[in-house]
């Protein structure tokens, strides 16, 4: 009983901020002459917060965790540290370079292989770019890569 409770004080959390972006987004004002307005990416990224603190409360009880390792306290560091690369080089490295290694990065930390890890990281990159500053035209700094299209 005690840890199912620990799933739901864990989840609903999550679950209240999905709802907030969800309800929230609502408000956004459309742009005309454009299919999707600013509200569908909030509105998307809400629905999986909810799906995912769904999926956390109805989490079956599974084995014990792990004693923590040296790596994992790295790579918990530096998940929390993601972040503020990403506002300190955004400007100088630019969005596909800060998604592609940053994301390799963090993939090879959390145990990943190191070609699985790039190849994610290089796909990441592309596809937000893609959604991001093709499609929604949502103005990400190039960096070095001044060639890439909008």
């Amino acid at each position: 009983m005690a840890e199912a409770m620990r799933r739901i004080a864990a989840a609903l959390p999550v679950a209240v901020v999905g709802l907030a972006a969800i309800l929230l987004a609502r408000d956004f004002p459309p742009i005309p002459g454009q299919a999707y307005g600013p509200a569908l990416f909030p509105t998307l990224l809400g629905a999986a917060l909810v799906a995912c603190a769904i999926g956390v409360a109805l989490q079956a009880p599974g084995p014990r965790a792990e004693p923590v390792t040296a790596r994992g306290r790295i790579a918990g560091i530096a998940y929390a540290l993601a972040p503020l690369v990403v506002v300190l080089a955004w400007d100088v490295a630019g969005w596909p370079l800060i998604a592609f290694g940053l994301g390799a990065a963090l993939l090879v930390l959390g145990g990943a292989r190191p070609l699985v890890a790039l190849l994610a990281g290089l796909g990441f990159a592309a596809v937000t770019w893609v959604l991001f500053a093709m499609l929604l035209r949502v103005p990400l700094p190039r960096g070095p890569l001044g060639f890439l299209p909008y």
